[in-house]
C-alpha cells in the first residue's frame, strides 16, 4: 500500500506542475496574439504565440494522461486500503454495505446480520459493479447445489492466491463508478454501482431505422447527392436545384427519424461511460488462465454471439466481448457530436448524421445486444467469486467444507463466528449427526447464546454459497436453513414481538414441507409468554420439527424446558454457557459445555449494575 500511496503523491505533484504549465502556455498564448492583432510588429508575437499554442496542446494531452495514470493509482490505493481494513478489523468502516438487499420477509438474511452495517455482505464484498454486488447477494440468499457448490470451491481456491488479478479486477470495477478519485482515495464518497441496465433493454430491443430499406439507403445516397450537386454549383452554372431538392428530402427525413434518434440518443449516452467501462474487466476474464470449470465456463458464455455459440467463428478476437464493446464505444463517440450545439445541427443536415449513427448503433444492437447481458452477468459472477477468494486469502486458517448429499447433517470443529475479529472470537465444537436430532442450549443472559445460532446459520449459508467457513473442519448435508432469533414488534402493523415470532415459527415449520431437509435455529423460544405454556408450546415444536427429519438448535433460559421425556430426551442432547463471578465482577467465556446450565445470572445483574435486589426470595 506504501508503494501506492508514495505513487499518488509522485502523479498528484506532477499534474499540478504540468497544469500550471499548461496554464502558463495558454497566457502566453494570450497574450502574444494580443500583440500579434493589435501590436506594430505582428510577425514575433505571431511565431510566439504559435508555438506556445502548440506547447499547450501538447500540455493537454500529457495532463490528460497524467490525470487518468493519477486517477488508476488512487484506485489501487482504494483496493489495498480495503484489502487492508478487512484484515486488520477495520472492515465495518467499509462503504458497501448491501443494505439494499435487506429483506425482513427472507427467512435468515436479518437474523443472520447478512446485509446492512456490520454484515457478512459488507465483510465478504470485493464487488463494486451492481451484477457483481446483485450476484452475491444472490449467492448468500439462495443454497447452490453440492455439485455448483464444489465448481465455485474449486475456482476460489484457484483465485485465492491470484492477487494482483483479484486487485486488478476490483480497480477496473471502481472505474466505472468513479471512485476513489477524490484528493483522500480514504474518504470517498460513495454512491451505488452505475446500472446499465437501461442501456441493456435498449439492446435487447428490436432495431427500428434498419429494417426500413428505404430509409437506409436514401441516408447513404441523398448526402452525396447533396453535396456533389453543391460541389458542381460553386465551380460550375449548374442550377441550384441539383442540391436544394435533395436538401429538402433530407430535412424531411430527419423529421421522420427525429424520435427514434433522440430515443436512442438517450438509451445509450445516459449509460454509455459506464457500459464501456465493463470492457477492461471483460478483457480480464476473457485472457484468465486458472484451472476452474467455472471459468472456463463463464469464458465460453462471453464467447457466446448467439445461436452458434462456443464454434471456431466466436473464438476469434474479433469476436471477443471486449472487442465488441470498444466497438461500441466508437460507434458512441460519433453520436456524441449531439453534444455541440454550433456544429451539430449543420453536419447532421447535410450528412444525415444521426441516421447513420444510430443505423451503425443498431448495427451493433443486432450482432451484439442479445447477449450483452450474459457477458454482464459473467462479469458479475466473477467478482462475487473473488469475494470469496479474497475472504479465503486474507483468512487462511478457514477451511473449505465438504457438502455431502444424503441424510441431514452438521458437523463442525473450532466454528466460529465470521464476524468477530481473531483476537476475541472463541470457537467450539458442535455436532447434529443425523436427522431428527437437535442440540437446547441453555445459559444466562449475554453468554453466547444467540451469537452461537448465528455462528451455525453463517456456517450454513456460506458453506452452500461456496465460500470458506471459520471452521477448522466442516461437514454438512444439503440444508434449508431457518431462523427465529431476532424478534421485533410494529405498531405500525399492530402487531406484537410475541405474535411476530409465532408467525416465524411457523413458517419454519412450513418449511420442513420443502423438498430440503431444515436447519432450524431458534433463540429464546417462545419468550414472550409465561414459563408453563411456553414449555408445551417449545416442546410440542420442537418434536413436530424433528418428526419432520428437521435438525437444529434451540437456545432459552428457561431452565424448565430442560426437563425433556420420551422421545424427546434421546433425540435432544443439551448444552449450555455460563459465566465466572468475582468481586461482582461477571465474565464470560463463551464455551459451550455438555448439559443444561445450572442457574441464570439475571439477578446478579442487576446487582452488577447498581440495582440492590435479593438474590433469593425474602
Amino acid at each position: 500500500m506504501t508503494r501506492f500511496e508514495a505513487e499518488v503523491q509522485r502523479l498528484s505533484a506532477r499534474s499540478l506542475r504540468v497544469s500550471n504549465l499548461r496554464g502558463l502556455a495558454f497566457g502566453v498564448t494570450a497574450i502574444s496574439l494580443s500583440f500579434a492583432v493589435f501590436g506594430r510588429k505582428p510577425l514575433a508575437p505571431a511565431l510566439l504565440g504559435a508555438m506556445s499554442a502548440v506547447m499547450f496542446l501538447l500540455l493537454v494531452l500529457a495532463h490528460a494522461r497524467v490525470i487518468r495514470a493519477l486517477n488508476d493509482a488512487r484506485r489501487w490505493l482504494r483496493v489495498n486500503r480495503d484489502a487492508k481494513s478487512r484484515v486488520t478489523g477495520a472492515w465495518r468502516e467499509l462503504p458497501e454495505t448491501g443494505r439494499r438487499f435487506s429483506d425482513p420477509q427472507h427467512p435468515y438474511a436479518e437474523d443472520l446480520d447478512m446485509f446492512g452495517v456490520a454484515s457478512l455482505f459488507q465483510r465478504l464484498s470485493v464487488a463494486h459493479t451492481s451484477f457483481g454486488q446483485n450476484c452475491l447477494a444472490g449467492f448468500l440468499r439462495e443454497p447452490a447445489g453440492v455439485a455448483t457448490v464444489r465448481d465455485r470451491q474449486e475456482t476460489v481456491r484457484a483465485l485465492a492466491p491470484e492477487l494482483e488479478l483479484r486487485q486488478k479486477l476490483e480497480a477496473c470495477a471502481l472505474a466505472i463508478s468513479d471512485e476513489s478519485l477524490s484528493e483522500s482515495a480514504s474518504k470517498t464518497a460513495h454512491r451505488e454501482a452505475p446500472d446499465p441496465d437501461p442501456l441493456l433493454r435498449w439492446a435487447e430491443g428490436d432495431t427500428v431505422l434498419g429494417l426500413r430499406r428505404w430509409l437506409v439507403w436514401s441516408s447513404r445516397l441523398l448526402p452525396v447527392v447533396t453535396l456533389s450537386g453543391i460541389a458542381l454549383s460553386s465551380f460550375s452554372r449548374a442550377p441550384i436545384f441539383l442540391w436544394s431538392f435533395p436538401l429538402v428530402l433530407q430535412l424531411g427525413l430527419l423529421v421522420l427519424t427525429q424520435a427514434e434518434c433522440a430515443r436512442v440518443f438517450t438509451a445509450v449516452s445516459n449509460a454509455e461511460g459506464a457500459f464501456v467501462r465493463y470492457g477492461a474487466m471483460l478483457e480480464l476474464i476473457e485472457e484468465l488462465h486458472i484451472d476452474s470449470t467455472l471459468v472456463k465456463g463463464l469464458q465460453s458464455k462471453l464467447m457466446s454471439v448467439g445461436p452458434k455459440s462456443a464454434t471456431e467463428k466466436s473464438a476469434r478476437r474479433g469476436e471477443r466481448p471486449s472487442v465488441r464493446m470498444k466497438e461500441f464505444e466508437n460507434k458512441v463517440g460519433w453520436f456524441n457530436l449531439r453534444h455541440n450545439g454550433l456544429v451539430h445541427p449543420l453536419i447532421n443536415w447535410l450528412l444525415l448524421w444521426d441516421i447513420h449513427c444510430v443505423l451503425a448503433l443498431e448495427a451493433w444492437q443486432k450482432r451484439s445486444g442479445r447477449v450483452a447481458r450474459g457477458w454482464f452477468e459473467a462479469v458479475g459472477e466473477m467478482e462475487a467469486l473473488c469475494s470469496f477468494a479474497a475472504l479465503a486469502h486474507d483468512e487462511p486458517g478457514y477451511v473449505f467444507p465438504e457438502l455431502r448429499e444424503g441424510p441431514a447433517s452438521f458437523r463442525a470443529h473450532g466454528l466460529g463466528h465470521p464476524l468477530i475479529d481473531r483476537g476475541r472470537r472463541v470457537d467450539n465444537d458442535l455436532s447434529l449427526p443425523e436427522p431428527q436430532t437437535a442440540l437446547l442450549v441453555t445459559g444466562s443472559n449475554m453468554s453466547g447464546k444467540s451469537t452461537l445460532l448465528r455462528t451455525m446459520g453463517l456456517a450454513a449459508v456460506m458453506a452452500q454459497a461456496g465460500a470458506p467457513v471459520c471452521a477448522r473442519q466442516f461437514e454438512l448435508s444439503p440444508l434449508a436453513v431457518r431462523t427465529s432469533i431476532h424478534v421485533s414488534d410494529s405498531l405500525e402493523r399492530g402487531i406484537s414481538a410475541f405474535y411476530a415470532e409465532l408467525v416465524k415459527l411457523r413458517a419454519v415449520l412450513g418449511a420442513t414441507d420443502g423438498g430440503m431437509p431444515v436447519l432450524f435455529l431458534l433463540d429464546e423460544i417462545l419468550h414472550g409468554t409465561n414459563s408453563a405454556e411456553r414449555q408445551i408450546g417449545a416442546r410440542w415444536l420442537l418434536s413436530q420439527l424433528l418428526a419432520r427429519g428437521a435438525i437444529g438448535v434451540v437456545s432459552t433460559h428457561d431452565l424448565g424446558l430442560c426437563q425433556l421425556t420420551g422421545e424427546l430426551a434421546q433425540r435432544v442432547h443439551q448444552a449450555h454457557f455460563r459465566e465466572n463471578v468475582e468481586n461482582d465482577k461477571m465474565t464470560f467465556d463463551y464455551k459451550l459445555r455438555p448439559g443444561p446450565v445450572a442457574s441464570g445470572n439475571a439477578l446478579r445483574l442487576m446487582r452488577v449494575i447498581g440495582l440492590d435486589v435479593p438474590l433469593a426470595p425474602p
